[in-house]
């Protein structure tokens, strides 16, 4: 036995020091619960269990294999039947976020013997059966295993159970329940605040800010704002705190008021916990800004999101950070298109089976929407008409159908501009309607009010975007870097380009998409 102090030999004091480590892990401080179970593993019975697996639980929210090693080193001291139960069940949840489903199956199923009428035991299980099955696709928010989960009266055992529900709905694409079971998760935190982990209260609060802000949602929003600043944000939920600042910069640009978006995106950029998210908020910072038709603050934005970019290992990452490719490559479709091809393609390469399995991106159609929309603005560039249609056409069929109405409205502008379409164009004005007060709705309603704001007629996509770099200063060399294209063809789209707008200088040329409001 390793020497201790001599208070942790009493069952009162171990008690006291276990109430403390669980108060800290459920407040994400995990350095400091940690710290006071230390040797927990030579307290007496019942204590030494229990101190185990709140240990293993605080370490498998690092890294899910340090959970698995550590209680696979102290098995044996799982003696008495709840010891054992919590034992299989803190092992399987690690295991289905290592993937190794086989595992956690086999784990689940010893449990089972051991829950006997134990009503908090069989919510338990039930909890787990139910994490496992959202987590291979079975998407039954009314399953047994789910009822079942739901019977612990617990505060934060309902807190767990309605945010598992709620993924639950999301799986079937049903994101009104989605936001509705958030919600009465995050009541139960409001009510019960110190029972309720507070990692699982950031992560719901965050699945609930992205998803309001994507329906356009504002009453969800003004709840997922009150419980933001009731939460004591620590280190350990850094990523997360970043994400909610992330998701309410963009309901505010949604909202018409670009200037708090701007400060908020500062304000997460202070916060980004890597160099990807780092990515990510310069590109939202860009996107704003060029939604906003301040091309000089963008291009200021991109080129330091590129610099951050060359530096990230884009395979070590898991998690929704990844999307920063998508909107790298969209950012930069207009200008150097063989960067965002590269792009996207790095983002394809990288595929979802190495995402964090617990995220909504690891299985929801959505993910893939956002891919198609990225791809399609780079095959435009490039001219392969055919190929960005199909993308952009499944792009705005999901988001469409799922309700995604500014993700849906962004793929009908980009096929109007594709193929000057009016029916698409109005399909874009329908679903930017209902973020009436954003830049998007605003620009789309003004699109063909006057000939000078048309798209410019006559150019391939790739034409009109090599007409756009020709007048902001680049060169042949740059221009054929930009587009992977000899200068001689670049010479001869060139001539293309000033015949078709009347003009024969590059001056007259910036002055001419000036007039056209291109620039």
């Amino acid at each position: 036995m390793h020497v201790q102090d001599e208070r942790l030999r009493t069952g009162a004091d171990v008690s006291a020091t276990l109430k403390l480590a669980t108060a800290l892990a459920r407040g994400a401080r995990r350095d400091e619960a940690l710290e006071q179970l230390t040797y927990c593993e030579d307290w007496p019975q019942p204590f030494n269990e229990q101190g185990l697996l709140v240990r293993a639980e605080v370490l498998a929210r690092r890294d899910p294999v340090l959970g698995l090693e550590m209680l696979a080193a102290h098995s044996e001291e799982f003696t008495s039947s709840e010891g054992r139960f919590g034992y299989l069940v803190t092992s399987a949840n690690a295991y289905v976020n290592t993937r190794n489903f086989d595992a956690a199956r086999d784990m689940l199923a010893t449990a089972r013997d051991l829950v006997r009428e134990d009503i908090m035991l069989c919510a338990r299980l039930g909890y787990e059966r139910a994490r496992l099955a959202l987590l291979t696709k079975l998407y039954d928010p009314e399953s047994d295993d789910v009822a079942v989960a739901m019977s612990d009266p617990s505060p934060s055992a309902q807190f767990k159970a309605l945010e598992l529900r709620s993924w639950m709905h999301a799986g079937r694409e049903d994101y009104a329940s989605q936001i509705q079971d958030l919600l009465g998760a995050l009541r139960q935190f409001r009510d019960s605040a110190p029972a309720c982990d507070l990692t699982s209260v950031a992560i719901a609060l965050h699945a609930l800010l992205r998803l309001a802000v994507e329906l356009g949602d504002a009453k969800a929003v003004a709840v997922g704002e009150a419980v933001y600043e009731a939460i004591e944000w620590t280190r350990d939920i850094q990523d997360l705190q970043f994400l909610c600042i992330r998701a309410l910069a963009w309901h505010a640009f949604h909202q018409g008021d670009s200037g708090r978006a701007q400060w908020l995106f500062k304000d997460s950029n202070d916060l980004a916990p890597t160099l990807a998210w780092q990515v990510m908020s310069h590109a939202d910072r860009a996107f704003v800004s060029r939604m906003n038709r301040n091309e000089s603050w963008a291009a200021e934005e991109i080129a330091i999101a590129r610099s951050i970019e060359s530096q990230v290992e884009w395979d070590a990452t898991h998690g929704e950070e990844r999307q920063a490719l998508v909107m790298l490559a969209e950012l930069l479709a207009r200008t150097d298109m063989a960067k965002a091809q590269s792009y996207v393609s790095t983002y394809i390469q990288l595929g979802s089976d190495s995402l964090d399995p617990t995220l909504a991106g690891a299985y929801e159609r959505r993910t893939l929407a956002y891919e198609k929309y990225a791809l399609g603005r780079v095959q435009a560039v490039l001219g392969n008409v055919k190929l960005a249609m199909d993308s952009l056409v499944l792009s705005y069929e999901v988001f469409a159908h799922i309700g995604f109405n500014y993700r849906a409205a962004l793929a009908a502008a980009a096929l109007y501009e594709l193929t000057e379409d009016k029916d698409w164009l109005e399909k874009a004005r329908v679903q930017a309607a209902h973020f009436e007060k954003s830049p998007l709705f605003r620009r789309l309603s003004e699109l063909d009010k006057v000939e000078e704001q048309r798209v410019l007629s006559g150019l391939t996509p790739m034409q009109r975007q090599i007409a756009i770099a020709l007048s902001q200063g680049a060169d042949l060399d740059e221009l054929s870097h930009q587009f992977s294209r000899s200068r001689f063809t670049l010479e001869k789209q060139i001539e293309v380009i000033f015949a078709a707008l009347g003009v024969e200088s590059r001056h007259a040329l910036r002055a001419e998409l000036r007039q056209r409001k291109m620039l």
